[in-house]
């Protein structure tokens, strides 16, 4: 036979990309990417002091504007709840937020 080139056997072939998955591997576990992988057991449903104080400002904004129908139907989550506990429907239902609309429409502050 006039063979040209060399023959790589499959043990080498398996035995690189074993290799190549535990370099990955712990390149992964040396950058932090493999705690992100597993750190999937976090309550979907909970709402972070973040997105509690993301809600609050978009209430701030609603009412730095008047848009007071925005105000009272601000499309937060069924599920939303302050950090006391207590179901957040509007922005009125935030206790900390200290301003509301009056009769006449306009927002002012309650404190």
């Amino acid at each position: 036979m006039n063979k040209k080139g060399m023959d790589i056997s499959l043990n080498f072939v398996i035995l690189a990309v074993l290799a190549l998955i535990a370099l990955i591997l712990v390149a992964l576990f040396f950058t932090g990417g493999l705690s992100n992988l597993f750190k999937q057991t976090e309550e979907v449903g909970s709402t972070s002091a973040e997105q509690l104080a993301l809600y609050k400002s978009k209430c701030s904004l609603y009412c730095a504007t008047d848009d007071k129908g925005s105000w009272e139907n601000p499309g937060f989550p069924s599920d939303l709840e302050d950090t006391e506990g207590n179901k957040v429907d509007s922005c009125d239902d935030f206790s900390s937020l200290n301003k509301k609309f009056n009769s006449d429409g306009e927002c002012e502050s309650t404190s």
